[in-house]
């Protein structure tokens, strides 16, 4: 969804995310925004304020864009987005200010910033800056987090990978003050009616770079929460008063994305709330992918840099008979890694050619996979953008029904998409990934995998893969708090990666079971070489066979953890309920303990909500490896005695 109006000066742009306005009497900038999720929407702009609020100091007096009308012009209508530009001038014709605006229906807003001093004219300035102020008074939770354009190292078993490094889940009272332009802060909200974060918000900034093309120690970052409000501040110049005379010109790419929480499927679903991978049962085919050789590119593959896994070798093709050994499990998606291909690279050195090694097996798999009623998503990487470009999809695979899992999902990744610490092509990426969204179709399934979820990667996706980076080992499982924000699940689904490694045991736990079920998520068990897939997901199975144990095909998802929901709540600190809901007027309810004590307590289920009579069924599923003490009366759901990381599984209608 995505609806446009304008009047008395100004445009409004609104999707089920958010609601945005711009007025032309405040410069053509932004003076409203509502974050929306299932039941409420929330202002979180304060009345008279605008972003990005841009301030000049010039010829020593403090001058505003808010302070004068724009020229706004309408440029692009479609039904998923809408472009539009905004021109004033101010300080008495020596600046020129050109806003460029995008708006996309999965949340995203791009704006090219252009800041022009025409030939004849000049001014001293002295400081450059856009300041964003959210109000997060009404928030019972507020957490954010920042990237920066440092280079982070992480190592693999085949090398050494950098990224831009980052600072996460910090308290709203936590501060920065830097002497850098970061490309990344992103904050997660959480209002009454959720246990944690309903909403997500990342503003970016493409360039690091001086307004005066001069020192970059003359940029700054600074960002810090007070009294109800979160503030983000970026000087493009500040602390030395240089002289510019026209025509000179600076440019930028600032924007935001806004995302909620997925609770929707199908290909009718919108796409700001949409997750086809609702209740997916993932069956990861991990088969050894590296092939060398002294020619390139395989010549290319580089030195193993770590004793925990050993190298990748190919070893061959699985049987189609593990199709079936899947099935018989519960798996209900088949992803099928890298070792399809005929050159699959390594983490883009070398890089990988998106050609079947195998056509006649490669098809004969996912005909089998298909067979069974398994969805099949090939192995991508985000960062190899060409593979877009090959027939793979076309040949093997259906749209609207299949997908692709893409790894390396981000445009943080440093030499890859252009980003380096001058440059992140957020706007490119963002192109990149609801092409790739064309691609699989409206009813296809997207996965992203990288170090460290955003919602830039993964705002036209289903879900994001997360746990490989080793502060996601420490604490994205420590509790369900940090787990519903690493794995930001107020703007994407969550999927977890599992262990078969040494620093991945605790992927392929019970605590990860419990926080899959707890937090309506899934794991991505592997299916390797020498080992049963019965093994690999034994730590899910319980939580796969009750899933599997609801009929039809599942719609919605009720969780008010992160969810606002009036279908099911509690008032319980330990439990955690997770409800979802069929095409088949049918609903699971699972209900968790995330304490750390057996418990007792009491879940409200509205039947009314769920369309189900009052008089509809509930009765208590006898899963293997479950809790069954409880009954349902009134209404409400009480378990008893349901022990540390078990759940109770309920079937309604």
């Amino acid at each position: 969804m995505l609806k446009f109006s304008r009047k008395d000066g100004e445009f409004v742009v609104e999707t089920l995310a958010g609601r945005i306005t711009f007025d032309a009497r405040c410069g053509g900038q932004i003076t409203g925004f509502s974050s929306k999720n299932e039941l409420f929407a929330h202002e979180l702009i304060k009345a008279g304020g605008c972003w990005p609020n841009l301030e000049f100091l010039a010829d020593g007096r403090r001058v505003s864009l808010s302070s004068v009308p724009a020229e706004m012009t309408l440029v692009n209508k479609t039904a998923d987005y809408v472009k539009f530009n905004a021109t004033a001038v101010l300080h008495n014709g020596a600046l020129v200010v050109t806003q460029e605006f995008e708006v996309h229906e999965e949340g995203a807003f791009f704006c090219n910033l252009a800041i022009e001093t025409p030939s004849g004219k000049s001014v001293e300035l002295t400081d450059s800056a856009l300041n964003l102020a959210v109000e997060t008074g009404d928030c019972n939770k507020v957490r954010w987090g920042c990237y920066t354009r440092t280079p982070k190292y992480k190592r693999d078993y085949s090398t050494v990978h950098a990224f831009t490094g980052y600072q996460m889940y910090k308290g709203p009272e936590e501060s920065l003050n830097v002497r850098e332009l970061y490309p990344f802060l992103s904050l997660s909200l959480g209002w009454n009616e959720t246990r944690f974060f309903s909403n997500h918000l990342e503003f970016f900034l493409e360039d690091w770079t001086a307004y005066n093309d001069g020192d970059l120690e003359q940029t700054c970052t600074r960002v810090g929460g007070d009294a109800g409000r979160w503030q983000a501040q970026w000087h493009f110049h500040e602390g030395r008063t240089v002289k510019i005379q026209g025509p000179w010109r600076y440019r930028n790419r600032w924007g935001f994305m806004f995302g909620r929480a997925r609770n929707k499927s199908g290909a009718d679903a919108d796409p700001a709330v949409r997750n086809n991978m609702l209740g997916s049962r993932v069956c990861h085919c991990m088969y050894p992918y590296a092939r060398s050789s002294d020619k390139w590119p395989w010549v290319s593959m580089p030195i193993k840099q770590v004793a925990a896994q050993p190298p990748q070798l190919f070893k061959g093709n699985p049987d189609l008979s593990r199709v079936d050994e899947a099935w018989k499990q519960g798996a209900n998606t088949m992803i099928i890694h890298q070792f399809w291909m005929t050159n699959p690279g390594s983490n883009n050195e070398p890089i990988a050619d998106y050609v079947a090694s195998d056509p006649k097996w490669l098809k004969a798999f996912v005909a089998k996979s298909h067979k069974r009623g398994m969805r099949v998503a090939f192995y991508v990487r985000g960062t190899e953008m060409y593979q877009q470009f090959s027939d793979f999809f076309e040949r093997f695979l259906e749209k609207d029904r299949d997908g692709l899992y893409a790894d390396w999902n981000t445009s943080f990744c440093m030499g890859y998409t252009k980003c380096s610490p001058l440059h992140v092509s957020v706007h490119n990426y963002f192109h990149f990934t609801k092409a790739l969204r064309r691609r699989v179709g409206d009813g296809g399934i997207l996965s992203g995998h990288t170090g460290n979820t955003n919602l830039i990667a993964s705002a036209c996706f289903d879900v994001a893969v997360g746990g490989e980076f080793s502060v996601q080992h420490d604490q994205l499982l420590s509790f369900p708090e940090s787990a519903a924000y690493y794995m930001h699940l107020a703007g994407v689904g969550g999927h977890l990666i599992s262990g078969n490694l040494p620093d991945r045991i605790l992927f392929s736990s019970p605590k990860a079971a419990a926080m899959d079920s707890a937090l309506g998520m899934t794991s991505h068990p592997f299916m390797e070489p020498g080992v049963t897939f019965q093994e690999r997901v034994a730590f899910l199975q319980p939580l796969w066979d009750a899933m599997n144990s609801l009929p039809g095909n599942i719609t919605q998802l009720h969780n008010p953890a992160y969810i606002p929901t009036k279908a099911v709540t509690t008032e319980s600190a330990d439990l955690y309920p997770s409800l979802w809901q069929s095409d088949r007027k049918q609903s699971l309810l699972l209900v968790t303990n995330m304490g750390e004590q057996s418990t007792t307590g009491a879940v409200t289920v509205n039947l009314k909500e769920l369309k189900l009579g009052k008089n509809a069924p509930v009765r208590v599923l006898p899963v293997a490896g479950s809790h069954v003490e409880a009954r349902f009366d009134g209404g409400a759901v009480r378990v008893e005695g349901l022990p540390p990381l078990k759940f109770t599984a309920l079937l309604l209608g």
